[in-house]
């Protein structure tokens, strides 16, 4: 007698910052408080992406002015340009999904933001 089971394939995420990001959405506010995301093209996402290194080095177009990163605390990155200017993100990862909206010292007056997928 044979028997079959219909496990179900359990879904790896993988929540850690290095690795290679793309762009899935971004968050746009008019001032209003009804700001929405918006998914991006499949071309559109292709075209920013970011590579955190275990090393701190940045890669990547989507924030191709700074070249290092380091991570501040739990909620915070700081991205540093070659001429060690910062800015700074506040982030989260969730279920493969990495949020980024700036901290500062620039900042979005609406609200912006900027939603990205692992892609290795």
């Amino acid at each position: 007698m044979a028997s079959c089971s219909k496990d179900k394939a359990k879904l790896v995420v993988d929540d850690t910052l290095t690795g290679t990001w793309k762009l899935s959405a971004s968050y746009a506010d008019i001032g209003n408080g009804q700001g929405k995301w918006k998914p991006v093209s499949e071309q559109s996402a292709s075209l920013y992406l970011v590579t955190f290194k275990d090393n701190g080095v940045l890669e990547g177009n989507a924030y191709s002015d700074y070249s290092t990163y380091s991570v501040k605390d739990s909620v915070t990155l700081t991205f540093f340009k070659k001429d060690k200017t910062e800015q700074n993100y506040r982030f989260n990862i969730s279920n493969g999904e990495l949020t980024m909206n700036p901290a500062g010292p620039i900042m979005c007056i609406e609200g912006c933001g900027s939603k990205f997928v692992k892609t290795r």
